[in-house]
């Protein structure tokens, strides 16, 4: 057994010995949970120091003298076990490496850990681009578009992810968490009470509620109400604020490659509010509240309601809220092959109003697109750079079908190509459904009675091409919250049939706002007065639109050149 007074020493005086005074051959213990919970004490010796491990850090090298360890090395959720020599507190656990032939741990010492300091404001996140959406809205791009830059994980550590009441083996889930750096596997509830001391296991919640995602290490110091973990870092994220709850080791799970321990997740003791190269810090008492995400599901076999909350780190939430709403998905149907997902996504805003949205998708990856959708405009919107009011919540409804419903529009004819002003104009859309014959469906648009003499196209064209196509043909910039509110407004399902009429002469765009219809001259003198790079000249202008809701997705768009005669009260 450990030496009896070491723990209840260190928690009172927090004393450690600096890697300088070690001695090759030196003997001594390092302590890590094991299966069932035991405390595990295993011999070490030290085999040397690495004083550049990293940019300022050194890191310690002891050699694991349990034989238990030849066959595996370190495990996955060792980090931050401490080691302690002729008594006194060397450092954590931080690393080893896959197929070693020995079993020899790399440890931060814990003078570097203790400096650790947190409290402030998570960094900001990389927010997806309007163009993203709109990506991901036709389909044009795929569900890891929204992912492309996702926060740099640190090699050497090693923290194994618990996955509690969803899916832990669907492919793009654990796709989507391993761009993080993070390996899933599934898990239970339960672990002691009260506070976790050196030696214990503890997790960092990046989900709780009716399913936990927790990334698991152990704890290397405490003293009164601080905890020092892990021995490396989590994300390196700096200053966070995510909630740590106690965890208890079940079972090891060995390997040459990743060995690993298979963990519950307990209730919630505090919070950690430092993620750095050295360690995470961890203060007992408060913890956060979390972004409420709800994610309803209805299918022929019924309907599911979920409860979450994720972590209100920028840089994470686009990532948490597109894994539980594709895992909620996946959770009791087919989590591959053909399917359709209708996305109705609702964000709460701080002010009272809510950010509404709908999306649909019918192919192999529907569920993985409209899950990456509703992350990915929650992402936009918690991480405007204008003033803006917090999301406060976050509800994902989704119909879903295990059968591919869309259809290709085929054809547009309309009823004539010379039409007045102020009448309407019967259109037919001809469109072939997934394995049946084609279908027809008869919409009307309305002839603005003020139209001069001249051509004019008539536009049809699905929802998410119509939004791709008005971001593109007006292109202006948003200068503020309302701006991006609006744009995000462009962005319709493709299950709109939309019939538009567009002059060929628009008008202008100012930076956050088009302006259609205005004459030519007109633009000229306010470009003048505002500058050119203040305004943009439209080359169309819609005046009419109509939209049909279909049941299922379209794909598609036609133009069809018309021609505006005079009203019949008008002279030859």
């Amino acid at each position: 057994m450990l030496r009896a007074i070491a723990a209840p020493l260190l928690a009172a005086t927090l004393g450690w010995i600096e890697p300088g005074a070690l001695q090759p051959g030196q003997r001594g213990t390092c302590v890590t949970e094991w299966t069932g919970g035991e405390r595990l004490e295993i011999p070490i010796e030290v085999v040397g120091v690495l004083d550049a491990a990293a940019p300022e850090r050194s890191a310690v090298l002891v050699r694991l003298l349990d034989p238990r360890f030849a066959e595996s090395g370190v495990v996955a959720g060792m980090s931050g076990s401490p080691v302690y020599v002729d008594g006194q507190l060397v450092g954590a656990v931080a690393f080893g490496w896959q197929f070693a032939r020995e079993p020899i741990a790399g440890v931060t010492p814990f003078g570097r850990m203790h400096e650790l300091t947190g409290g402030g404001a998570p960094p900001t996140g990389t927010v997806p681009t309007l163009e993203t959406l709109v990506g991901l809205a036709t389909g044009r791009l795929g569900p890891d578009a929204a992912f492309a830059a996702p926060p740099a994980r640190p090699t050497g550590g090693l923290l194994p992810t618990a996955v509690v009441g969803l899916p832990a083996d669907d492919a793009f889930g654990r796709r989507l968490l391993g761009r993080l750096g993070l390996q899933t596997a599934p898990a239970g509830r339960g672990a002691a009470e009260g506070l976790p001391g050196a030696g214990d296991m503890a997790a960092t919640l990046l989900v709780w509620g009716d399913a936990v995602i927790a990334a698991g290490g152990t704890v290397t110091a405490r003293d009164g109400d601080r905890l020092w973990a892990y021995g490396h870092p989590f994300l390196a994220l700096g200053d966070v604020a995510l909630p740590a709850a106690r965890a208890r080791v079940l079972a090891i799970q060995t390997s040459y490659a990743d060995p690993f321990k298979l963990f519950t997740v307990g209730e919630p003791f505090g919070t950690f509010v430092a993620d750095r190269p050295a360690g995470m810090l961890a203060v007992a008492g408060a913890v956060p509240a979390g972004l409420p995400v709800t994610v309803d599901i209805s299918e022929p076999r019924g309907a599911r309601n979920w409860s979450f909350r994720v972590a209100e780190t920028p840089l994470l939430v686009p990532f948490l809220v597109t894994y539980v709403v594709n895992a909620s998905l996946t959770a009791q149907a087919a989590a591959a092959g053909d399917a359709s997902a209708r996305l109705v996504l609702d964000l709460a805003l701080a002010d009272g109003r809510t950010v509404h949205l709908e999306q649909i998708a019918s192919s192999p990856d529907a569920l993985a697109r409209v899950a990456s959708f509703a992350g990915a405009a929650t992402a936009f919107i918690a991480g405007s750079p204008f003033p803006h009011p917090a999301i406060t919540g976050v509800r994902a409804s989704v119909e879903r079908r295990e059968m591919l419903t869309g259809a290709q529009l085929i054809a547009a004819v309309p009823a004539r190509t010379r039409v007045r002003p102020g009448e309407r104009l019967p259109v037919t859309v001809r469109f072939a459904r997934h394995l049946d014959e084609a279908e027809e469906r008869t919409v009307t648009v309305a002839v603005p009675a003020d139209l001069a003499e001249g051509p004019l196209d008539l536009i049809v064209a699905d929802g998410a091409s119509w939004g791709e196509y008005r971001q593109r043909a007006e292109g202006a910039a948003a200068v503020d919250f309302e701006g991006q509110l609006a744009q995000l407004a462009m962005l319709e399902p493709a299950s709109n049939l939309v019939a538009a009429l567009e002059l060929r002469d628009g008008g202008i765009a100012l930076a956050g706002d088009a302006q259609p219809g205005v004459p030519p001259s007109w633009s000229a003198t306010l470009a003048i007065g505002l500058g050119k790079g203040n305004l943009r000249r439209l080359t169309s202008a819609v005046v009419a639109t109509s939209r049909t809701a279909m049941p299922f997705p379209l794909t598609g768009a036609f133009r069809v050149p018309l021609t505006v005669s005079p009203s019949s009260g008008d002279r030859p």
